[in-house]
C-alpha cells in the first residue's frame, strides 16, 4: 500500500512540475532582444505568432494605387496578445511582425482568385522605450530573412513613427487594418 501511495505522490508530483514548465514561457512576457551592436533580432519563431490581420495592395504612399499589390499578414508576439486581450493596451516589449507577400494566380487546381506567394519582406514593430524613448521603433529585415538569422536597426527617418502616431486607431498600431486583433480587444480605456 506505501509503494503504490509514494508512486501516486511521484506521478502527482512529476504531473505538477511538467505542468508547471509547460505554463512557464506562455506566462512570462516574451521581449525583444538585441545584438551586441543594438540591432533587433528577429525571433525564430515569429511565424507561429496570433494573426492580427490580412490586407491586399494596402499602401500608404500618396498617388496610385501600387501597380503590383501585394499581400500582408500582420501577426502579434503571443504574450503580447494575450496582454492586450485582457487590458487593451499594449505592453512594453509588445512585438507584431509584418510578413509582406507576393500575389499569385491560376496555379491548379484553382479556377478563379489570387492567393499568398514568396515572402518578399518582414517588418517589425517594437514598443520598447527602454531602446526607443517615443516608445514604438519600426525595423525592416530586407528581403525574405532567414528566420533568427536577420537583424535590423530601427528606421531612422521617422516617417514610419510620424505617420503610425498620426494616422493609427491605438497606441501607434493600425487596429484600422487589424480586423482580427480588433474583433478580440476590450474597449479603449479613457485618458
Amino acid at each position: 500500500m506505501r509503494t503504490i501511495t509514494a508512486l501516486a505522490a511521484l506521478v502527482l508530483v512529476t504531473a505538477i512540475v511538467a505542468t508547471s514548465r509547460a505554463q512557464s514561457p506562455a506566462s512570462s512576457p516574451a521581449t525583444p532582444r538585441y545584438d551586441k551592436d543594438r540591432a533587433l533580432i528577429l525571433p525564430a519563431d515569429y511565424r507561429r505568432w496570433i494573426l492580427a490581420g490580412t490586407s491586399l495592395g494596402l499602401s500608404y504612399a500618396e498617388g496610385a494605387a501600387p501597380e503590383h499589390p501585394m499581400f500582408h499578414e500582420t501577426l502579434i508576439e503571443p504574450t503580447a496578445y494575450q496582454h492586450f486581450v485582457e487590458t487593451g493596451e499594449f505592453r512594453e516589449g509588445t512585438m507584431l511582425v509584418l510578413i509582406v507577400h507576393g500575389v499569385e494566380e491560376g496555379s491548379v487546381p484553382s479556377r478563379h482568385g489570387q492567393y499568398a506567394a514568396a515572402v518578399h519582406g518582414v517588418e517589425m514593430a517594437v514598443k520598447d522605450r527602454a531602446r526607443i524613448p517615443a516608445g514604438w521603433a519600426y525595423y525592416a529585415f530586407g528581403d525574405a530573412p532567414r528566420a533568427g538569422a536577420a537583424t535590423a536597426q530601427p528606421n531612422t527617418s521617422g516617417s514610419c513613427y510620424a505617420c503610425h502616431s498620426k494616422n493609427a486607431a491605438r497606441d501607434n498600431v493600425f487596429m484600422q487594418f487589424y480586423s482580427l486583433l480588433s474583433a478580440a480587444a476590450p474597449p479603449a480605456r479613457a485618458r
